[in-house]
């Protein structure tokens, strides 16, 4: 894993990044995402967030997401331990959770699904 400095209005924010063959997961402020060479929109397009994906491998140590429930864009979902650090994995978009595939005290891998939102 790489760690990046980035300064947003004159805070300074670390981000992380985990390459995977081709591709890279970034984190940043509790937001994953999966950056591909295929991954490029069109001009105009939109991609709808449906996954919470693990940034790393880590311990789950709560989850706060239920199935049917909804949530706001930036609810935090998920607490993830990893490398003696704790990760706010949140929800990427306004929406109600279709699916919980991880509990209190699990292992998980990087990238592994932890939550999916319905369409």
């Amino acid at each position: 894993m790489s760690w990046l400095s980035v300064v947003v209005g004159g805070k300074t924010m670390r981000v992380a990044i985990v390459r995977s063959g081709s591709s890279a997961w970034v984190s940043w402020e509790g937001l994953v995402r999966r950056i591909t060479p295929e991954s490029v929109l069109a001009a105009g397009s939109a991609a709808v967030e449906r996954e919470l994906r693990a940034p790393m491998t880590g311990r789950v140590v709560m989850v706060s997401a239920a199935a049917g429930a909804a949530v706001r864009a930036r609810d935090t979902l998920v607490v993830l331990e990893a490398m003696k650090m704790e990760y706010r994995l949140t929800a990427p978009r306004d929406g109600v959770i279709e699916s919980v595939t991880c509990a209190e005290g699990d292992r998980v891998d990087l990238g592994r699904v932890l939550v999916t939102l319905e369409r």
